[in-house]
């Protein structure tokens, strides 16, 4: 994808502050100016940055995504949130991103570059941003990518502002899955990848504690924050208009196990409809409910005729996220295989709608799920997570306490909550006080001093770090 990339620099003058460049409370701070001209695929950019930024009250914020609505995942949900309530804080916000505008989209905050289409992925490729999103993204207060390959090297191209950076993804995971590489290989690849790619950004934002240990165990330098994922929690528990399971397409008698989510490899869905195979087995009245579409959706339907569950399985492809609360309104459970999230808004939703979760035990996954009080947290191990799901469809008395449960941990996830301290964060960066910022050693940590590791945000779930 990336053919080659040489940085020359053309001119350089930075005068280091003389009074000395650091803060009482830790910030650096540099005066002067450092120009790089940098060859990216043939063609020469030149960066800069300026002494300080304008702050106002008001933020400009530009939220940089590989992908947009209409693509459904949740990097583009939780992307949509952001753009909501940051803007109902009174901020301007823009959204950047690749492929052909929509028919129905008439906004002008939402600026897409054309770019090459990738299959059906709703992902484009392109080398550079358009010169209309050139032009706006180097007007931004602020700069936040949600993707680490087509999002900060073209927010660090073109911006000049802080870039924050929140990993939404198991990187590892998906090299693994769709590259075909080797374990050792997929980390020793990611061990390059994720410290140069993030050597762009001037804070990373981590959306579990496990996943900040993870980052810094692929060798990432820069300061992490840890601020947790959100939904809008009220959506979930008072659902308009909720399905009841004969609508879904099952007895209303049964016992009704959810997944939502993209039908795709490193979902380990087909080692979810085998441990859902053994659970039936037992307990005739279950029924599974798949809420989504992807890549192994033909692979699904023909492993659940072998598997001989397809009556016992309902396909329901993707759905509109508005009507998510209304199948989780019918459902018992919430169920998934997968070990390739991070803090995934899915389980937050099912949390926040009262239902409990089985789920296989893994980075992001455990930092919400307490195994025993809000669900039930089993081993990759056969047959583990179909006893997960056995325990939790055979006692309904403890499926109501940890359903209970779950919705009151889910309220520590509100979307609220993640907004308001990611503004928190925006304004740090920026500088309280008018302390000058600029884009110098983005690399050397220096943007934060001491403060590099600092908590913005804790739930309970992060007490220890």
């Amino acid at each position: 994808m990336v053919r080659s990339l040489r940085m020359l620099i053309s001119s350089a003058e930075l005068t280091e502050n003389p009074v000395g460049s650091t803060t009482d409370d830790g910030y650096y701070y540099w005066f002067g100016r450092c120009e790089l001209e940098i060859l990216i695929f043939g063609e020469y950019r030149r960066y800069g940055s300026s002494p300080c930024y304008e702050r106002a009250a008001t933020m400009h914020i530009g939220l940089v995504t590989a992908c947009y609505v209409p693509v459904i995942n949740g990097v583009t949900r939780m992307v949509a949130l952001y753009k909501k309530h940051l803007e109902a804080a009174g901020h301007q916000v823009t959204v950047f991103t690749f492929g052909e505008v929509e028919q129905w989209e008439n906004d002008p905050t939402i600026v897409r570059s054309p770019g090459h289409k990738l299959s059906n992925s709703g992902y484009y490729f392109a080398f550079r941003y358009s010169p209309k999103a050139q032009e706006l993204l180097s007007q931004v207060d602020i700069i936040h990518c949600h993707h680490l390959i087509m999002g900060l090297e073209h927010a660090q191209r073109y911006g000049r502002a802080p870039i924050v950076y929140t990993n939404h993804t198991r990187y590892d995971l998906y090299a693994r899955s769709y590259l075909r590489l080797p374990d050792p290989i997929a980390r020793g690849f990611l061990r390059l990848l994720w410290p140069w790619m993030t050597g762009y950004c001037d804070i990373v934002v981590a959306p579990s504690a496990s996943v900040k240990r993870l980052l810094r165990t692929f060798g990432v330098r820069q300061p992490i924050e840890v601020i947790a994922n959100g939904i809008e929690v009220e959506r979930f528990r008072h659902p308009v208009n909720p399905l009841t399971k004969e609508q879904i397409g099952v007895p209303q008698t049964s016992t009704l196990v959810i997944y939502i989510g993209r039908l795709a490899g490193e979902k380990n869905l087909e080692k979810l409809l085998y441990e859902f195979s053994l659970a039936v087995g037992e307990v005739p009245s279950l029924y599974l409910l798949l809420l989504g579409s992807g890549p192994a959706q033909e692979k699904l339907f023909r492993l659940a005729t072998k598997l001989n569950i397809a009556n016992r399985v309902v396909f329901r492809g993707a759905v509109a996220h508005h009507e998510i609360p209304r199948y989780l309104a019918a459902s018992d459970i919430f169920v998934t295989a997968s070990q390739s999230e991070v803090l995934p808004l899915t389980i937050i939703e099912a949390m926040a709608a009262g239902l409990p979760v089985a789920a296989i035990k893994s980075p992001g996954i455990d930092d919400l799920i307490e195994h025993g009080k809000t669900g039930i947290l089993t081993s990759f191990q056969n047959g583990d997570l179909a006893r997960g799901i056995l325990f939790l469809a055979g006692d309904k008395s403890e499926r109501a306490r940890l359903g209970h449960n779950s919705y009151q941990e889910s309220r520590h996830y509100h979307i609220s909550h993640t907004v308001g301290h990611t503004i928190q964060l925006y304004k740090r960066l920026l500088g309280e006080n008018n302390r000058e910022y600029t884009n110098e050693g983005r690399d050397e940590n220096k943007i934060l001093g001491e403060h590099s590791d600092s908590k913005i945000y804790q739930s309970r779930a992060y007490e220890d770090i």
